[in-house]
């Protein structure tokens, strides 16, 4: 039989088709499936005989699907589209994927299409890893500077208490109360320790964007928020080097996971900085741009006066573990990951660059195309009846906090501190009049989901009181847990007036 007999060629690409080690689906010029190889029935984890005879152009609930019908379409009127992302498929099955959807053309036109798929799960799974290694190099270069960030503050905040206290002390010991020259000294000693316990809480919540664990939390972002967090955490890295200068525009939101974002401008900040040698920061300079692009993109730039970059490193600069930086100085992971997550999210990032006279990253983002979902909305803490004070229990593992909100409130309300999560389920269970339960969401013994879950089991009236106090490392226990159920929180520190807000509410 001859090769070019048109059995044995049906054969041959038959095998071909068969046993690709890539997904193959072909659809006719209505957009029905025809055919699909084995290897596209294990990436989508349905048979064969389920897959033939679907309509591609009418796929829809989960928005991946509803993509790729769009996708498809254009293959049918001769355009050809490509797919990244999650895919669930008619059996529920999750998988991420990347996909090439084509058009087949014939003698009269386009007779149908062929899907080439991938499965990249495990890909993806390493590059989420890479990118937790480098951010937790990028938070080890920044750790010394972020220390001196907070050490600043915090000086003057324990020489003001302690002032405060020997202040409060020659009071006490004499006889004659402080004039009001001596309360002002007092009240600005005051005023100083909380403006610097303040500097220290912005601090923190900064370091909080970028120290979330590997789960990805999509949903829209404020861009000039995120922005302003990462140069708070690399401003001491910055500062020895250039003057950070900001021209900022109006953005809409993107579509985003706000870690990964600040991750991209904390890797371009860093990158900038590291660009730029320490000694004269007066005359250099980091300029950071935001401007809504004409199609509503959001664009962001990172301008640096630094060394540049030659034109022939500029086709290397986002593979992973390239760096032309000295040994011991960053992993060449930083610019890969920056590149993996903008164009993961649908952007675009671009570079130009000359030797001696700096370089300017700028990145792209679609802006949300999508409303935000409905947030669960807290039920108010119970009424106080009778006009009576509000009473508080407060459940904290922390002696010295209850001692503190007793004093802070005693003139608002009753506050009754409990010290373990089991006095609390004790103490609710045996008297449900609290209008208020402050309670650590980690504790030592029970957290603080248990007691809700417990108390909330045999008094299910006390669970819209509760109002979870967290410090920001959680487990993904807590994570989930704060996303599912509808309660306030506080994020450690607090001030005394977000708890009162809470009173008022109560009383």
């Amino acid at each position: 039989m001859s090769d070019l007999d048109p059995q044995a060629l049906l054969e041959r690409y038959r095998l071909v088709f068969d046993n690709a080690p890539v997904g193959l689906l072909h659809w006719d010029a209505h957009g029905v499936v025809t055919d699909c190889n084995a290897a596209m029935v294990g990436i989508l984890g349905s048979a064969k005989e389920s897959l033939v005879g679907v309509n591609m152009l009418t796929l829809h609930g989960d928005p991946s699907r509803v993509q790729i019908a769009a996708i498809v379409r254009g293959a049918l009127e001769g355009r050809a589209g490509r797919y990244e992302g999650p895919y669930t498929s008619m059996t529920g099955k999750t998988t991420h994927v990347q996909a090439l959807l084509s058009p087949i053309r014939g003698p009269s036109g386009v007779s149908g299409g062929l899907a080439i798929v991938e499965d990249i799960s495990e890909r993806k799974r390493i590059e989420a890893g890479l990118a937790r290694a480098d951010r937790m190099v990028s938070m080890g270069t920044l750790a010394a500077g972020v220390a001196h960030e907070i050490n600043n503050p915090l000086v003057y905040v324990t020489l003001g208490l302690e002032l405060i206290e020997r202040e409060l002390s020659s009071f006490r010991a004499r006889s004659q109360p402080p004039d009001a020259q001596e309360w002002e000294r007092v009240c600005k000693l005051c005023a100083e320790a909380l403006d610097g316990a303040e500097r220290v809480r912005s601090i923190v919540r900064d370091l909080h964007t970028f120290s979330r664990g590997e789960e990805e939390r999509t949903g829209p972002v404020d861009v000039e928020k995120v922005l302003d967090s990462s140069i708070h955490v690399a401003m001491s890295h910055i500062r020895p080097r250039a003057r950070l200068l900001r021209d900022f525009h109006p953005l809409l939101p993107v579509l985003a996971d706000e870690s990964r974002l600040g991750q991209v401008f904390l890797n371009l900040l860093i990158n900038a900085a590291q660009a730029i040698p320490e000694g004269d920061p007066e005359k250099n300079s980091i300029v950071v741009r935001t401007r809504q692009g004409p199609g509503r993109e959001a664009i962001v730039e990172v301008e640096d006066t630094g060394v540049g970059i030659e034109p022939w490193k500029m086709k290397s600069i986002f593979e992973p573990f390239w760096t032309d930086k000295p040994f011991g100085v960053g992993t060449g992971l930083g610019l890969s990951i920056v590149h993996n997550i903008v164009t993961g999210l649908g952007g675009d990032i671009q570079v130009r660059s000359e030797p001696g006279r700096g370089s300017t990253f700028r990145v792209t983002f679609p802006v949300q195309s999508r409303p935000p979902p409905a947030s669960l909305q807290p039920a108010a803490p119970a009424q106080a009846q009778g006009g009576r004070r509000p009473r508080v229990l407060l459940v904290d593992d922390e002696a010295h906090l209850g001692l503190t909100l007793k004093v802070g409130l005693r003139d608002e309300a009753e506050v009754v501190p409990v010290r373990s999560g089991r006095e609390a389920i004790r103490t609710l269970l045996a008297d449900d009049g609290f209008d208020l339960v402050l309670c650590d969401l980690m504790m030592p013994d029970l957290t603080g989901m248990d007691v809700f879950e417990q108390v909330g089991a045999e008094r299910p009236s006390l669970r819209d009181r509760f109002v979870f106090m967290t410090g920001g490392a959680v487990t993904e226990r807590a994570r989930k847990f704060l996303e599912q159920v509808p309660t306030q929180r506080l994020d450690k520190p607090f001030r005394l007036e977000q708890v009162e807000a809470l009173l008022r509410k109560a009383g």
